[in-house]
Formats: structure tokens, C-alpha cells, sequence
């Protein structure tokens, strides 16, 4: 008897059903990223019960066997920069990998994928060269490009690691939640910074970030109860903010970090402002955020000088993941929708 494929709604859903959800989730989690602490079932039910996500809102969906969740699918639809993407996430209990249940999930969300009018499909943090991957590839998407994703575990590494002094004629200054408006304009171009960071082949493009851009992300931030620190260095002849670093921690005081953007504008680079307004954030998130254990953070596999960062600073490289991409039209003409 084939799997039934139907919408997932994680509002109205009982506690059994989302208990089936995430144990799902946490086993594939366990198999690919034995390293990371699985969130408890609170914060999972949590998380997957806001329907917007930075790049858009998401929709939701489960394969049942006899009832029971065996499989699920995420689609986010981005909103603003990316509307010709539809960003697709395909998890299967382990013990029903290979029996055709990722493949039925997959051909079930693609109608509603292709009445949005997207034309690309992408699988994002997939884990390279692992049964997803694999799955993936054999159904035609392409490896379009490669990140890394470290973690530093806070209670194995010296904090000495962290006391990085800003170079001469540069100041640091950092605040948690929302840029000071004197800073704001400059905050929001030097975020563009990004931009020069490899993408390999990707379609995937940078936000286009503005004051406004950037006072909206930090309205959504604060709606999902994330705490977000910034640190930035200020060229102080000319007043613009040279680099800067973001990390994300959860207000609900979750063992877990998320190092976010990390940039420095071209002309500022060499004066070793990455090193410096990272060291500060580690120390402010040990003084003020004692129970952070982890964080983690995923960089383009060739950028081989952030990477070097981090290492520096105590993170450990604990796995390789892919971006994946297929043309909606030829996934159609393989699933056969």
C-alpha cells in the first residue's frame, strides 16, 4: 500500500502526530549530525509552528504508512530576492530509506510548487555525499555548490583564542537586538559585504539589504524570540562600519548558537576585522549567555579564509554540505507529474 502524502498543519496538529514529526526529524539528524544536540520537543514544536522564515513563509507536509508519520516535506517560497527558487526539505525516518518514501513526498508538494510559477527547485544543507545527496542526484539535481558547517564547543576551547584587538584606527562597538540609528545606514551597506563571498554555481542571490531591510529582519528576529547580537568595526577617519559579525542565540536560553553573517568590506580587508569582531562576540556571549554550550556556523567550502577564522577562534569543520538545484520542469518529467 503506497504512502499517503497530505498537508501538514503543526497548529492544529495533536501531540501525538508532532511527536511522530520529530522523532523524524531527529533520527535523520542523529544518522547525518551525530555532533549536534538534537532540540527537545518543545523547541522543536516551536520552531515549526511559525509559518514565516527569514526567506518566506513555509508550507508543511507528511507521508503517513498505516497512519504513522514515516516522512515530511518543508517548501519555503522566498519573498523578495530568490522568487525564482522553491526551497524544498525531504526527511525520511532512516529505517524507510530506499522504499520510494522520499520520492512519493517529492511528488506530492510539486504541484503546489509549480502553481507558485517557480522555475527552480533547490535542496539547501544537504549532507554531501550521503543518502540524501545521493537520492537527490539520482533524481537529477546538480551539486551547485559547497559549505562546510563548524562548530566550537565553548567548554573545550582556551578563551584566550578569543582576545583579539582591533587593528589601529578602527574602534569596535556591538549591541544586541537593534543597530543604534547612527550606525544603521552604514550597518546596512557594509552588510552587502557579503556579497563577494563564493557562491560556486548557484542561482541563490544575496539580499539586497537597506535600512529597512535591516529593521525588518530585526522585527522578524524578535518575533521568533531570537536574540541577535552584532559587532562591528568603525573605520574612525571616515566613520563607515569596516566589518562586522552577527550571532543569533535563542532568548528561551537553548544551549545552542548560530553564528550568522561574518563580512568585511573589500577596501577594510587584511587589518584582521574578522578575527576581532568575532574574539568580541565570543566573550560577550560567555559573560552574558553562560548557558550557550555549541555554536555553529556553515561557510562556502572555498572560502578558504573564513574558514581559516575559525579555525582560529576554536571551531572544529564537522561536516561537508551540498546546495542542490533542478529545473522544476525536468523534476516534472522525472517524477512523471
Amino acid at each position: 500500500m503506497p504512502v499517503e502524502i497530505r498537508p501538514f498543519d503543526p497548529s492544529s496538529a495533536s501531540e501525538a502526530e508532532l511527536a511522530e514529526y520529530y522523532a523524524v526529524s531527529t533520527a535523520v539528524l542523529a544518522v547525518d549530525h551525530p555532533d549536534v544536540w538534537p532540540p527537545t520537543l518543545a523547541e522543536f514544536v516551536e520552531t515549526i509552528r511559525r509559518t514565516l522564515t527569514v526567506l518566506g513563509p513555509v508550507r508543511r507536509w507528511v507521508a503517513r504508512d498505516a497512519g504513522r508519520i514515516v516522512g515530511t516535506a518543508s517548501v519555503i517560497q522566498p519573498e523578495h530576492e530568490n522568487t525564482h527558487l522553491t526551497i524544498v526539505q525531504v526527511t525520511v525516518l532512516p529505517e524507510r530509506w530506499r522504499q520510494g518514501v522520499g520520492t512519493a513526498v517529492l511528488r506530492g508538494v510539486l504541484p503546489d510548487v509549480r502553481a507558485d510559477g517557480r522555475t527552480v527547485v533547490m535542496g539547501y544543507n544537504v549532507k554531501a555525499d550521503a543518502s540524501g545527496e545521493s537520492w537527490a542526484r539520482k533524481l537529477g539535481f546538480v551539486r551547485t555548490h559547497g559549505y562546510v558547517k563548524q562548530t566550537l564547543k565553548l567548554a573545550d576551547v582556551d578563551p584566550g583564542l578569543w582576545q583579539r584587538s582591533v587593528a589601529a584606527g578602527f574602534r569596535l562597538e556591538s549591541w544586541s537586538g537593534a543597530a543604534p540609528e547612527a550606525l544603521l545606514v552604514e550597518y546596512a551597506r557594509a552588510r552587502t559585504a557579503i556579497t563577494d563571498a563564493p557562491t560556486g554555481e548557484s542561482t541563490l542571490e544575496f539580499e539586497d539589504w537597506t535600512p529597512e531591510r535591516v529593521r525588518t529582519h530585526e522585527a522578524d528576529l524578535r518575533s521568533r524570540g531570537v536574540l541577535i547580537r552584532v559587532t562591528v568595526a568603525v573605520h574612525e577617519d571616515s566613520g563607515r562600519v569596516a566589518g562586522l559579525t552577527e550571532l543569533e542565540v535563542s532568548e528561551g536560553g537553548r544551549r545552542r548558537a548560530i553564528q550568522q553573517d561574518t563580512a568585511v568590506m573589500a577596501d577594510f580587508r587584511g587589518h584582521g576585522l574578522g578575527l576581532a569582531v568575532k574574539g568580541a562576540t565570543l566573550r560577550w556571549l560567555t559573560a552574558e549567555q553562560p548557558g550557550v554550550e555549541q555554536i555553529f556556523t556553515q561557510t562556502a567550502h572555498d572560502n578558504v579564509h573564513m574558514i581559516r577564522i575559525n579555525h582560529a577562534l576554536g571551531f572544529v569543520t564537522t561536516a561537508a554540505l551540498s546546495e542542490l538545484e533542478i529545473g522544476v520542469a525536468e523534476l516534472a518529467k522525472r517524477l512523471e507529474v
